[in-house]
């Protein structure tokens, strides 16, 4: 007897579990396949929440002995943290409705809000320019970070607590260890 595909591409459980909630509308039939489960898991988790963590966390333990700093103060700040909280918000809505892909949907936007402001306010720049707001930018990531963990963590429970413990170490002023990545990239196995 053969392995599903599903079993031999070796799926996690949390990235399993957040295919189907993202792909396939609640009480509705759905489909799914290796290659959209890789893709997806892919584009989401690993690409796009996966490494908003990763390279959060690491510029943290690089450029500030891995002590996390506070959330900025600027709008920008101010305004990306208002969009990861409404985010986090619709999420929980949507699920109290059973609506789980559109609550992950909204959860997803606020990913994409991240990683544009990270792209926008490039830290990896200013720690050459202006130490001051790279760590004010580090910090309102870590934060934006740590509570879409919380949100997503119905969906992801595993990652969501490996990376809330990452980021727990570093509460009360101690520095975080380096952060191990969240999602390894999926690979789809070639058919014998």
């Amino acid at each position: 007897m053969s392995s599903t595909p599903c079993a031999r591409a070796g799926f996690g459980v949390d990235q399993l579990r957040y295919f189907l909630m993202r792909e396939v509308t609640f009480g509705q039939d759905g489909s799914y396949s290796a290659e959209a489960i890789v893709n997806r898991v892919n584009a989401e988790l690993a690409n796009s929440f996966g490494n908003l963590a990763q390279r959060t966390l690491s510029m943290v333990f690089k450029n500030l002995n891995g002590v996390l700093p506070a959330a900025g103060e600027l709008a920008e700040d101010i305004d990306l943290l208002r969009k990861v909280d409404q985010a986090c918000a619709d999420l929980n809505a949507r699920f109290d409705e059973y609506a789980f892909s559109a609550g992950l949907e909204a959860w997803m936007g606020a990913v994409f809000a991240c990683n544009a402001y990270v792209d926008a306010q490039a830290p990896w720049a200013l720690r050459k320019t202006d130490a001051n707001r790279m760590a004010a930018v580090l910090g309102t990531l870590v934060s934006a970070v740590r509570q879409l963990a919380e949100a997503v963590a119905p969906v992801i429970p595993s990652a969501s607590a490996a990376l809330l413990s990452q980021i727990a170490e570093g509460d009360d002023g101690n520095p975080i260890a380096q952060p191990q990545p969240l999602f390894p990239r999926l690979e789809l196995e070639d058919e014998a």
